[in-house]
């Protein structure tokens, strides 16, 4: 199985609602703080992309939702011309915002063109999706946990130019978020 034949396309990692999204504080398997782990907000949030040998999985196990664990090894990351293994971090500006247009908890991020652009122009092949991770968290049952994971409908390649992640808008076009939580 590949990615792009994977039933799952995008989603958020279980692991991560329990763990450290909810901040370790309690429910399903009474999950305990990661090291290091302060807040999604103040934390390094990084992306990486990966080819179409990668299989996600939501429903993991948080040893296998870090980077270079489980399915997010570095064999089947892609990287290139100014996007180094481990990927770039994600915006400037990231907060929790609630989408009143659809009741739903939003992980925000402000950077360039409402989205994530590198600093620099790229050369990245045969990527087909994004692995979003907290690189700030350094131990507990594993390190650089994953919150989401973001397919792009196939194959992508950028030479010698800016790539950036539109990330998705929820109902309210106010808002551009990673992810969002509906209640």
């Amino acid at each position: 199985m590949s990615w792009s034949g994977s039933t799952t396309k995008s989603a958020i990692f279980q692991q991560a609602m329990l763990n450290p999204i909810t901040n370790g504080g309690g429910g399903v398997g009474a999950v305990t703080k990661p090291t290091t782990y302060t807040s999604l907000v103040a934390d390094a949030v990084k992306v990486a992309v990966f080819n179409d040998t990668t299989t996600p999985d939501r429903a993991a196990a948080v040893g296998s939702t870090g980077f270079n664990t489980g399915t997010w090894t570095t064999t089947n990351e892609i990287t290139g011309t100014n996007w180094a293994s481990g990927g770039v971090s994600v915006g400037s500006s990231k907060t929790w915002t609630v989408d009143s247009g659809s009741s739903s908890l939003c992980f925000q991020v402000t950077a360039p063109t409402a989205g994530q652009t590198s600093t620099a122009n790229v050369t990245l092949t045969s990527f087909v999706g994004a692995f979003v991770y907290d690189s700030t968290i350094t131990g507990g049952t594993v390190a650089s946990q994953g919150m989401c994971f973001n397919y792009f409908g196939g194959t992508q390649t950028v030479t010698a130019a800016p790539f950036t992640i539109l990330w998705a808008t929820p109902a309210s076009a106010a808002i551009t978020a990673i992810f969002n939580i509906s209640v």
